[in-house]
């Protein structure tokens, strides 16, 4: 019998029509699973739209951990015809009224005339030196080294300008035709210590040199120094730039004051717009968090669906993990800080929740928390580091430091150090005359002489950097030191030089006479402590990896990101450093255990949820498979139900044909 092609074409029975119906009932838990599958993929996307606002919430709380949006200055001329000002985060608030009486000017020599610019003159070395000049007389600034100028053989008019202009030592040249000729005119910096003396290494370049006790160029201007009246006080520059006339303030002096004019106000205040920007961003960011939680997990009640229709339900509705992330976001927000400050929670500055739930700033209230308690403002969100030591500055932290009172050991700093031996009184009365010499970064000084009289502890540690840095043996060694007063009253010898290399010895010191009786050993004799690359020590006792200047907290420890910068000092211990973190520290510390990978709540949820959506395909792929054998067998099953119906109807087909022609015969 022939074998049948497609399924009821022998009986007629719909077949394909009678295995889809079955199909379809067997397949009804393979339906069921994929919208269960659909339904966790949902709130796997639910997830990651919470992730990423709960990441932007967190950006905008780290930003206020940012003591600079605290501290911001702003500092204003009355008129910047006369003065202008710009102030740093160290200034403190107030106003002053400033009177500029004289301008800083540079020394300006002329050089006699030459007929051409491009005449060949000579060869040589010019040494420029920089000093006080009085008369004849002139006193060299220790705190500029001489500086030499190599003039090529055969240079001309032009090439003696360019290369004094190449040298880039502090001195211009230019060539100028005053109608007669042609002249080559110096300018120095400005100020009365910034006047020149030039030395010629060759006969051929003496027109170019200058010395106030000899031979002179012409001196076309005059050097002044800046003059100003503040508050009363009259200040002396050497610039019209000054910077350190009050801390964390810049004057630029444009021009003097007439004799009626009236004294330019400044002020200095401290500015908010930083910090209120700051923490609006982080409410706004609040707010966005809030609603993204509202949205996949908050029912709609507000209305009834239509008949025969459910309500829309959110794919987190009633999930633990969005009551998690709200409670404890929450409690940050109520925690107490202990931060030693007039604020405790961000609520008392005016940051608080409204009865909707979203957050709201009182920007009222916070301008008047910022001024009248603006550290406090600090110390409530951001992080501080109060140092008992004035050379060591706290640079930053981490949400990972604690807050604790640490110790701060060095065992290594930049600048070659030398310690005084005694802590001075109040008053030093030197009885006579005391010698003594120094060694600074290897080069020895000649013999220097303290005078006897009687000094103040600043003053004596002024007068002996005074005599070091006016010998020339050091000074033409670029050889510079700071001597001070340390924070336990004794004095500090300092070099300038930073690095191995950088060495202070003093012989001298250590026995000098005192009026009226009796003796003290300012240093005793011998070396200090020698510089090193970067600084070394501990903070808190435990180690601190080095930086140049910095040091920073090591991980694993309670000070881990705790960085200090060491502005001066020697080794040993320095004192401690107080720090105190404020609620922007503690909130970022929750959002971070949140968003942990793997361990916080939104990443076990969604790894729980891809894993049981792995599960699902695997069943899936099961069922398939299992539903792909039954429609085989089922197939199997009407084809020879087929086959076998085809057969009795043909063989019914037979017999009616034979019955038909035995009643047609008979």
């Amino acid at each position: 019998m022939a074998t049948l092609s497609s399924a009821g074409i022998g009986s007629n029975l719909p077949i394909d029509d009678m295995i889809s119906k079955l199909m379809a009932v067997e397949s009804k838990p393979l339906q069921q699973l994929n919208v269960k599958e659909a339904n966790f993929q949902s709130q796997i996307s639910a997830l990651g739209q919470v992730k990423g606002a709960m990441s932007a919430f967190q950006t905008a709380a780290q930003a206020l951990q940012d003591s600079s949006k605290f501290n911001a200055i702003v500092a204003s001329s009355s008129d910047e015809d006369y003065v202008k000002v710009t102030g740093s985060n160290t200034a403190g608030t107030g106003s002053y009224l400033l009177r500029v009486e004289q301008l800083a000017q540079s020394q300006k020599l002329a050089t006699s005339t030459f007929a051409s610019t491009t005449t060949a003159i000579g060869g040589g070395t010019l040494t420029f030196s920089f000093g006080t000049t009085s008369g004849a007389s002139f006193a060299l600034n220790p705190d500029k080294v001489p500086k030499s100028v190599t003039i090529p053989a055969g240079s001309t008019l032009t090439g003696i300008r360019d290369a004094v202009n190449k040298a880039n030592i502090g001195v211009t040249a230019s060539i100028v035709n005053d109608g007669s000729g042609n002249r080559l005119v110096y300018t120095s910096a400005t100020g009365s210590k910034s006047t020149l003396k030039v030395e010629s290494s060759d006969a051929s370049l003496s027109a170019f040199a200058h010395d106030p006790a000899g031979t002179k160029l012409t001196e076309v201007q005059a050097a002044k120094d800046a003059k100003f009246e503040l508050d009363g006080m009259m200040i002396t520059k050497q610039s019209n730039t000054v910077s350190d006339a009050v801390d964390g303030l810049t004057f630029t002096l444009v021009k003097p004051h007439a004799v009626t004019d009236t004294p330019t106000g400044i002020n200095v205040s401290r500015s908010s717009s930083g910090i209120s920007k700051a923490i609006q961003d982080f409410v706004k960011a609040y707010n966005a968090l809030e609603k993204t939680l509202d949205d996949v997990s908050k029912v709609d009640t507000s209305t009834t669906p239509a008949k025969g229709q459910k309500r829309n339900v959110p794919p987190l509705a009633g999930d633990a993990s969005i009551r998690s992330i709200r409670n404890q976001i929450r409690t940050a927000f109520s925690a107490i800080q202990e931060v030693d400050g007039a604020y405790k929670r961000p609520a008392e500055i005016g940051l608080a929740f409204d009865k909707e739930g979203s957050l709201a700033l009182d920007s009222t209230k916070l301008q008047k928390a910022i001024d009248s308690n603006p550290d406090d403002v600090l110390k409530l969100f951001g992080s501080v580091g109060t140092p008992t030591d004035s050379n060591i500055k706290f640079s930053a932290a981490t949400g990972k430091t604690k807050t604790g009172d640490y110790a701060i050991n060095l065992t290594a700093v930049l600048n070659g150090t030398k310690l005084g031996a005694t802590v001075l009184p109040s008053s030093v009365a030197v009885a006579s005359n005391t010698d003594f010499s120094v060694k600074i970064n290897g080069d020895s000084s000649a013999t220097l002489t303290l005078p006897a009289g009687t000094y103040t502890p600043a003053a004596l540690a002024s007068k002996l950097q005074d005599l070091i840095n006016a010998d020339s043996t050091l000074t033409t060694k670029g050889d510079k030191v700071t001597v001070a007063v340390d924070n336990a009253g004794k004095l500090l010898l300092t070099s300038a030089k930073t690095g191995t290399t950088s060495t202070v010895e003093v012989t001298g010191l250590s026995n000098v006479a005192l009026n009226p009786s009796g003796n003290i050993n300012l240093f005793d004799d011998g070396a200090g402590v020698a510089g090193a690359d970067k600084v070394a020590g501990t903070i808190g006792g435990y180690a601190a990896l080095a930086d140049g200047n910095k040091l920073t907290g090591a991980a694993g420890t309670p000070v881990e990101g705790l960085s200090i910068t060491v502005n001066g000092g020697t080794i040993g211990d320095r004192g401690t450093m107080e720090f105190t973190k404020g609620f922007a520290f503690a909130l970022d510390g929750v959002l971070s255990s949140l968003l942990a990978s793997k361990t916080g709540v939104i990443d076990a949820k969604t790894e729980g949820l891809n894993s049981t959506v792995k599960r699902i395909g695997e069943q899936r792929t099961r069922m398939t498979d299992r539903l792909t054998q039954t429609e085989a067998r089922y197939r199997k099953q009407f084809t020879a139900l087929d086959a076998t119906v085809a057969q009795m109807q043909s063989t019914g087909n037979y017999l009616s044909q034979q019955l038909a022609a035995l009643t047609k015969s008979s």
